[in-house]
């Protein structure tokens, strides 16, 4: 897109030399520029939609990040309404297998459900 919007301003720039040169008249470049500045507009719009859509996602990794750093401490403070959030924030949904309830796990904590692989971390070096 930001291609796009190099190609627009040229376009823009090249259609006024064109005037300057008259090798266009006036009424040329009065019907195209518009047209080219909304266009250039429309790429800047989208443009800066994108940036604000990394922005928010990265607000939420970190976000994210912080909840997981925090949460033993969260859980055993909270009451059973913020429980239940932090349940629907970390499952999918619960089964139960005999007597056992068996949580499904939303994707990115998989691995905190598996736990650490001791052999491979440092923990046991302590």
């Amino acid at each position: 897109m930001q291609r796009q919007l190099s190609n627009k301003i040229r376009e823009q720039d090249v259609l006024l030399n064109l005037r300057i040169c008259e090798e266009i008249d006036k009424e040329t470049l009065a019907r195209k520029m518009p047209e080219l500045r909304d266009q250039a507009a429309d790429l800047r719009l989208s443009i800066d939609a994108l940036d604000r859509s990394h922005d928010e996602k990265e607000d939420v990794a970190v976000k994210a990040l912080e909840l997981s750093k925090s949460l033993r401490e969260r859980w055993v403070t909270a009451d059973y309404s913020t429980k239940r959030r932090i349940l629907a924030i970390l499952c999918l949904n619960f089964s139960l297998d005999d007597v056992t309830l068996v949580p499904e796990w939303r994707k990115p904590f998989d691995m905190l459900a598996e736990g650490l692989d001791l052999k491979n971390s440092r923990d046991d070096k302590i």
